[in-house]
């Protein structure tokens, strides 16, 4: 880096500036040679940091690397894609002519849509408040609306209960008052039947004490009749077998008395 001073004018007068004096000293100097030759090659030089500070913007946050240098070469491999626009150095990143204006021009690019996305956002952001205001004023209008409504119908709903409680008690009344006289009226008819139901069944009950009382008397005459005769065959049983028995009681006598006749007669004079 050098400093070369340049006279405004010749006389040194303040805030007088002549043009041609200027560049005839630049000329002279060698300054536009210069100038020249170096946009020729690589005018526009940028360090690291500076590079990395400036173009931050067109970075993603997956490009950022712990090392600038590396994340500054990628992200010039995928900004400008001739690579005979730039060289690395070991401190600086040099450009050809345009290549910065190209990346200024990114830089606004990406700066102005990052803006129009700011202003997006307050822009969505007021008018999101805008409508949640009136989408606050439209509900306090429906609930006051709805609350009016909900009056209305209650009170439409308490005078129909109140209809509908008249009605119930008046048809109440009405089949109370029926209902009795059917109630009396089957009661009635219920006594009849059941009078005459037991009416009846004593008469049965009556009737079948009777065939009882006549049942028992002719089974008691049957049994009696059965004893009669079973008694009296079996006296004449008896009777037989005990004359069977006597008789052959009778018939053993004669023979053991004629025995002892026998026997005596043969012990006569002994």
């Amino acid at each position: 880096h050098y400093v070369r001073c340049i006279k405004p004018n010749d006389h040194k007068y303040p805030f007088t500036f002549d043009p041609r004096r200027a560049v005839q000293q630049l000329r002279a100097c060698g300054v536009l040679e210069t100038i020249r030759i170096s946009a020729a090659g690589f005018p526009s030089r940028w360090t690291y940091q500076e590079f990395f500070s400036r173009y931050r913007v067109l970075m993603k946050q997956k490009d950022v690397l712990s090392d600038k240098k590396l994340t500054c070469r990628n992200v010039l491999e995928k900004l400008i894609k001739d690579q005979d626009k730039y060289q690395f150095g070991k401190t600086k990143i040099f450009f050809r002519a345009g290549q910065v204006a190209y990346l200024e021009k990114l830089r606004a690019d990406k700066l102005r849509a990052a803006c129009i996305r700011i202003q997006k956002t307050i822009r969505c952001w007021l008018v999101r408040k805008k409508y949640l205001r009136m989408k606050s004023a439209a509900i306090t209008i429906q609930r006051y609306v709805r609350g009016h409504q909900a009056r209305c119908l209650a009170k439409f709903m308490r005078r129909t209960r109140a209809a509908i409680i008249i009605q119930k008690y008046q048809r109440m009344y009405v089949e109370r008052k029926r209902y009795k006289r059917l109630q009396a009226a089957a009661l009635i008819i219920q006594c009849i039947l059941r009078a005459y139901t037991a009416k009846q069944k004593y008469q049965g009950m009556l009737r079948e004490h009777k065939a009882i009382i006549i049942q028992k008397m002719v089974r008691g005459w049957l049994a009696r009749q059965w004893y009669k005769r079973s008694l009296e065959a079996i006296v004449y049983l008896q009777c037989c077998i005990r004359r069977m028995k006597a008789r052959r009681e009778l018939k053993k006598l004669k023979i053991e008395a004629r025995s002892v006749e026998h026997y005596k007669k043969l012990n006569i004079g002994m």
